[in-house]
């Protein structure tokens, strides 16, 4: 673990946790009311030639890099619980795929939890996917996403995989959320080290973003999915994020189930510890990242 992130892993400690509790939650979200996306930084601008178009009311923004641009193209989904609009963070995440990737990359900025469930965001998403996909052949296509944008992504793959369309070719998932429930005994051992994350809070976020439906379904809760099938998957994940028994288990249910997998654990890492650019761990996981796209459609 770097001096770095176990500092920035101390400084974050000093804020509020409001996914600790359920009352907690409620009250930040009652505070919080409208939110803003922030600006995209001057620097990904300067990267990047920017669109933007609405989808089924839901606004999406397109950045394809100036000058030397891969044929890659990643549909990078927010994280935030299903509850909080894209932060800055998420920005200087997306500005290091198209450092490392030369990807055009689309940012849907979908409809949230807890005024909508997922009915609105869902068929959006598989359009817009339906949409980039169209007409990309020899060229790769990537879903990624970070938390609950990491669920949003296995979902839409699995969706598409049962559905018999075309899949993606590799999934990315930086401390991807698995399952609603939060079954699994051993994240209540985590949850004390964790300095983001409340079980109570995030349990509270999937019964919002579910609705009426069953958050143990599949699509919600992956950990419950026959991963057969689906594309080669790259996770990416902190020691001190409670959501890491999940993903650890899941790794393996890939690995077993024949899905090309690669799985980095870091030490000391918190919840969506990629964000902090600076970091050498965060520096890997784009480096691993740009490795995984490079090499994802090649035969195990």
């Amino acid at each position: 673990m770097s001096l770095s992130q176990s500092f920035t892993r101390w400084l974050l400690s000093f804020r509020s946790n409001n996914f600790k509790t359920e009352a907690i939650l409620r009250k930040h979200v009652q505070d919080i009311g409208t939110q803003n996306v922030p600006n995209i930084p001057a620097s990904l601008r300067s990267m990047c030639d920017v669109e933007e178009f609405l989808l089924q009311d839901q606004k999406v923004v397109q950045l394809t890099p100036k000058g030397k641009a891969s044929q890659d193209h990643i549909l990078y989904i927010h994280g935030g619980g299903y509850i909080h609009e894209l932060a800055y963070a998420h920005w200087l995440i997306i500005t290091q795929l198209v450092k490392h990737t030369n990807a055009a990359v689309t940012v849907p900025l979908y409809a949230l939890a807890p005024e909508h469930d997922h009915t609105k965001a869902t068929p959006m998403m598989d359009a817009l996917y339906d949409r980039i996909a169209a007409g990309r052949e020899r060229k790769k296509t990537f879903v990624a996403g970070d938390s609950a944008g990491g669920n949003f992504a296995l979902g839409l793959a699995l969706r598409r995989r049962d559905a018999g369309k075309s899949l993606p070719d590799g999934l990315i998932l930086y401390s991807p959320w698995l399952d609603f429930e939060l079954k699994d005994k051993a994240i209540r051992d985590v949850e004390p080290k964790d300095v983001m994350l409340g079980v109570e809070g995030v349990l509270l976020c999937g019964k919002w973003w579910a609705g009426d439906a069953d958050p143990a379904s599949p699509y919600f809760s992956v950990i419950n999915a026959d991963p057969k099938g689906l594309p080669p998957i790259a996770i990416f994940h902190g020691d001190l994020d409670l959501l890491v028994v999940d993903a650890r288990r899941f790794a393996g249910l890939c690995m077993s189930a024949g899905v090309k997998t690669t799985y980095r654990e870091y030490p000391g890492g918190f919840h969506v510890f990629m964000a902090a650019t600076f970091t050498p761990e965060a520096r890997d996981v784009y480096h691993q990242t740009e490795d995984f796209m490079n090499h994802a459609n090649l035969p195990t």
